[in-house]
């Protein structure tokens, strides 16, 4: 009997485990264009089979900073381009405005208007232990000097969204709440179950050094803060071009760094520190070497190295670790008009691995990761994109890494088809809200002949009409005249019969 029970047990935690489809979104995009679907946002769902990958019109620009949630069903609930927090519909959250404040805020995110140019791994996202609804989003903010030109990352903070308020659709509760305050590494921000399998520990480093910051996440929040120097000092002239990453069971962080070999520290789940650190030479060829990013396989045995021009596979299983380096992908010179090459990666939630490729239409993809060598099925340009990425992808922990006992596995082979589709996008996407000079009417999808657009003030008076046509996919309004308020619209179809309807603040 007490086998029968502990079997089930350990059916239902893994079952239990594998519904953490918190990653089973990817938010990406560069710039949008008013009556294009060339340029602007996309998105990448996991909960269909194959991944489906489509265009998404969205106010707010993604650079290389860039981090989404979906709820354990895989249910987007929002994301941050490091400017603002928006949710799936993407109006920004109550209070969800003025992300990492500052001079580098008012150029990145007003400005040029491109989104908060952190860097990759530059914020994380993590639901709060023991909770429903409630989650963190820790970021950090950097500010550029002039005398000497130095970019510094100077603080860590912290954010807390609450998806149970405002019936549903979220609230920024704490907002820009500092928690580190010390100059940093650009990016970096990585997170790893502790031993139960439900709190977390969080790890950054300080810049140019060998020392971490490690955070304990609890249902408490950070309950506790302390700081562990291991290993070799990376060479400051690689700052900001690397990558770190956990190995999928938590035991191993990899970190790499153009110019030094890779860097691997033991780590214990339990305790929250570094107990051994050893390194893993490489030979990048005869290129120079930009940037390097880093993924580890599903079962922990391969490394991959995207290296510019080449993608690397490392064998961490091998008597001679360093000498199982094999080229799996080599650029084939394709540039329409930039280079695809390699660089940032990132595990999937199908268990493949994904790599973007600088600002193009499309992600490279290892769908056989576990296998070795040129079975492993590296595949340049696998996922084409429906527009340019923006230099971004986003960055995700193993969210369902299990306790030390029972670590689970970090991804499903082949994403169910078999679970229910994500909630589709409604016919017309209305922002900003609130409004004060202008709104923006993105249809999303097909309209019948005749729709119409109505705005309404508090009187049920009209204050604005538009008929929309399907050849247009965003169509501005101007709202400059109108009083301070609440108003209302609806979307009619010929017959008058309301489509959708919602409200908006004038401010």
């Amino acid at each position: 009997m007490k086998t029968v029970l502990l079997s089930f047990v350990c059916f239902f935690l893994s079952e239990v485990l594998v519904a953490q489809k918190h990653d089973y979104v990817w938010v990406a995009g560069d710039g949008n264009t008013m009556k294009t679907t060339t340029h602007g946002g996309m998105t990448i769902n996991f909960n269909q089979n194959p991944v489906d990958v489509y265009y998404n019109y969205r106010e707010h620009n993604l650079f290389t900073t860039n981090t989404s949630i979906c709820d354990t069903a895989g249910k987007l609930l929002f994301y941050t381009n490091g400017c603002v927090i928006a949710g799936a519909y993407d109006d920004v959250l109550e209070n969800g405005d003025n992300i990492n404040p500052g001079s580098s805020h008012t150029l990145w995110c007003e400005d040029y208007d491109d989104g908060y140019a952190g860097g990759p791994q530059n914020s994380l996202i993590l639901p709060l232990p023991d909770s429903m609804g409630v989650y963190f989003l820790f970021h950090k903010s950097f500010t550029i000097y002039s005398n000497p030109f130095d970019v510094i990352n100077d603080k860590l903070m912290y954010s807390v969204i609450d998806m149970n308020l405002n019936n549903s659709m979220g609230k920024v509760t704490k907002k820009n709440e500092n928690l580190i305050l010390d100059t940093l590494a650009h990016g970096e921000i990585v997170s790893v179950k502790c031993a139960n399998g439900q709190d977390w520990w969080l790890i950054t480093p300080r810049r140019n050094s060998a020392t971490f910051y490690i955070l304990k996440f609890t249902n408490q929040g950070i309950v506790d803060t302390f700081i562990q120097t291991i290993g070799i000092w990376p060479n400051p002239d690689g700052e900001a071009t690397g990558q770190m990453v956990f190995s999928p069971d938590g035991s191993k962080l990899y970190r790499t760094n153009r110019f030094d070999p890779i860097m691997v520290y033991s780590f214990n789940r339990e305790s929250g520190v570094f107990t051994q650190f050893d390194t893993i030479h490489y030979d990048y060829g005869n290129q120079f070497v930009g940037e390097i990013g880093c993924a580890v396989s599903p079962s922990g045995r391969f490394l991959y190295l995207g290296c510019r021009k080449f993608l690397y596979q490392v064998d961490l299983w091998a008597s001679d670790i360093s000498a199982s380096q094999t080229v799996v992908a080599e650029w084939d010179g394709y540039a329409n008009p930039i280079a695809p090459l390699f660089w940032q990666l990132q595990l999937g939630p199908d268990c493949k691995i994904y790599g973007q490729a600088g600002d193009t239409r499309f992600y490279h993809v290892i769908h056989n990761p576990d296998e070795p060598g040129m079975a492993c099925n590296a595949e340049q340009r696998g996922l084409p994109l429906p527009t340019p990425s923006g230099a971004s992808m986003p960055s995700f922990p193993n969210y369902r890494l299990g306790p030390i006992d029972n670590p689970g596995v970090p991804c499903t082979a082949t994403v169910s088809a078999g679970n229910p589709p994500p909630t589709p996008l409604p016919p017309l996407s209305v922002f900003p809200n609130p409004a004060s000079s202008y709104l923006k009417i993105i249809v999303n999808r097909p309209l019948p002949a005749g729709a119409q657009w109505t705005l309404y003030d508090a009187y049920g008076r009209v204050a604005r009409t538009e008929r929309l046509v399907n050849e247009v996919t965003c169509t501005e309004i101007t709202v400059e005249g109108l009083a301070a308020g609440v108003y209302f619209w609806e979307l009619k179809g010929k017959e008058g019969l309301v489509i959708q309807s919602g409200k908006i603040l004038k401010m």
